[in-house]
């Protein structure tokens, strides 16, 4: 009777520990879970979070006064400093390197644009004028999206920095089935 007791025991405790850990799994693939949306607005493109804080970078296309594209400098990016209230901020030089986007046209009428992380460059995206307007468009799991957002997942020192990159996590819309796809790339 006593080891079956023991038995039952340590049969509810490993249950309780495979509970546990999958519990944890889960709060560790959806690291921005849980984290503030920005507004989605006409020119919202998409939006970058990082494990960091909650402090979001949102990534718009930048127009002329007559509303049409400034296709010398397409995108224009700000903070939703969500820490703070939620008031918009400019990025800093380092901010702007570090996150910024590199925009180069496909053709001589600048109709479209290839995009690319200054720090990341394994996939370039696309920001081109659909039906709906201008969108950005990448690669997920294998399929065309419109990129809604980036999540950047880092290890952080004793001080709280971001110390190295571990993976980034693309979201989007497919542009053949109109589902929500997403793909994480390890660093």
């Amino acid at each position: 009777m006593i080891i079956r007791n023991k038995l039952f025991s340590c049969k509810k405790f490993i249950l309780f520990l495979i509970w546990f850990l999958f519990i944890l799994n889960g709060f560790v693939a959806n690291a921005q879970a849980g984290y503030p949306v920005p507004q989605k607005t006409d020119k919202m493109l998409f939006y970058l979070q990082r494990s960091h804080n909650k402090n979001t970078i949102v990534y718009d296309l930048n127009t002329l006064p007559d509303g049409s594209l400034d296709k010398d400098d397409p995108v224009k990016m700000h903070w939703v400093r969500f820490e703070e209230g939620g008031r918009k901020a400019d990025l800093s030089f380092i901010q702007r390197r570090a996150f910024g986007v590199k925009c180069k046209a496909t053709d001589k009428s600048k109709a479209s644009f290839v995009l690319k992380f200054n720090n990341f460059n394994k996939r370039d995206m696309l920001l081109a004028k659909t039906a709906a307007g201008y969108k950005a468009l990448i690669k997920i799991a294998n399929e065309t999206a419109e990129l809604e957002s980036v999540f950047i997942k880092a290890e952080n020192n004793a001080l709280g920095m971001p110390l190295s990159f571990k993976y980034i996590e693309l979201s989007g819309i497919s542009t053949k089935t109109k589902k929500k796809i997403s793909e994480r790339i390890n660093l």
